[in-house]
């Protein structure tokens, strides 16, 4: 009877012991958790833009990397709005993901008077990966080298200096409305179809002065036609590094960038924003997507889903307060 009771504490001490054990090898072995079927990238915006561009590297990427495919699918309309409804009210189990513009979760529910979601309830952001920009740029005509002497300029003459936009409520816009609000100055605002034909004028002295993206203006910056004065960045630009921010140049705090990034419906769970959070970190330190962002004056950004959530939320907070001052609103 006695050795029965051994034999029988001995069994239970091993059972104990697997039970332990058996959770410890589970762990030892992770269970891929996403992706487990094809994902859809909704791209709020048309073909051929830098959002466009960006899913597509993107949805390449998750592709090769997971072995599941990911297929790009445009929906354009009211800001970006049309698109990012399809991913508020899909499925929150990371399959259905769109690549946008900071636009959409800090400005569009400021400016539109009706709205088809809310953006801080109805979507989360999943993985910032880059931003693009802008710099204070103007004619060569105009008597300023720097954001300083510009600055000065549009003090003493203000409501005499033009500048250019993509259209009301573009970036450019309220960027500028910004520049106004942050250094006490007056322009008066010439709004174009798309930033190209702004650009085109500004080259002319039609309008002297636009905050837009590298890209679009490097080219007539070179061939003299335009003059660089500051990135409205917090650093320096790495590709344009002796280009002052517009901090250093007399205008503290003047920052403005459109970023780029997933974002999910809001209920997505936390494991599988975090896994595609760690896919884009993997994917912008690969040198090919490096050469892909310099070419396109983008440069590569990776906060935490907890930090982007923070930077949508202040962005929110500073844009919203701009485009009430500024009277704005678009049906």
């Amino acid at each position: 009877m006695g050795r029965m009771a051994g034999v029988e504490a001995r069994l239970a001490a091993c059972l104990a012991a697997m039970m332990v054990l058996v959770p410890c090898m589970a762990l030892g072995q992770p269970k891929e958790i996403w992706p487990t079927k094809p994902i859809r990238i909704v791209v709020p915006y048309s073909a051929g833009g830098t959002t466009d561009y960006l899913g597509r590297v993107v949805a390449e990427y998750i592709g090769r990397r997971t072995g599941q495919t990911a297929t790009v699918d445009n929906r354009t309309g009211a800001g970006g709005n049309v698109g990012a409804d399809q991913v508020a009210k899909a499925e929150p189990d990371g399959y259905t993901l769109a690549m946008i513009t900071n636009g959409v979760l800090t400005v569009n529910q400021f400016l539109y008077r009706s709205m088809p979601f809310d953006p801080a309830k109805d979507l989360v952001p999943v993985a910032i990966i880059a931003e693009a920009p802008q710099v204070v740029v103007v004619s060569k005509d105009v008597p300023a080298k720097t954001l300083q002497e510009f600055l000065a300029l549009a003090k003493a003459k203000p409501g005499t200096i033009n500048y250019g936009s993509a259209g009301v409520a573009s970036t450019n816009h309220l960027s500028a409305l910004q520049l106004e609000r942050i250094a006490g100055i007056k322009m008066v605002h010439v709004p174009y179809r798309g930033a190209a034909p702004a650009v085109a004028d500004l080259a002319t002295n039609q309008v002297q002065m636009i905050s837009v993206g590298v890209a679009p203006v490097i080219g007539l910056v070179e061939a003299g036609q335009l003059r660089l004065l500051a990135a409205t960045t917090q650093k320096r630009m790495p590709l344009l590094p002796d280009l002052p921010t517009a901090t250093e140049s007399g205008a503290p705090g003047y920052e403005s960038t459109t970023w780029f990034g997933l974002i999910a419906p809001a209920g997505t769970p936390a494991p599988v924003i975090e896994r595609i959070n760690g896919l884009m970190r993997e994917m912008i330190t690969e040198p090919d997507v490096k050469k892909r962002f310099d070419e396109n004056y983008l440069i590569a950004w990776h906060p935490t889903p907890a930090e982007a959530r923070k930077i949508v939320a202040d962005e929110a907070a500073l844009w919203g307060r701009i485009i009430k001052d500024a009277g704005i609103k678009l049906d």
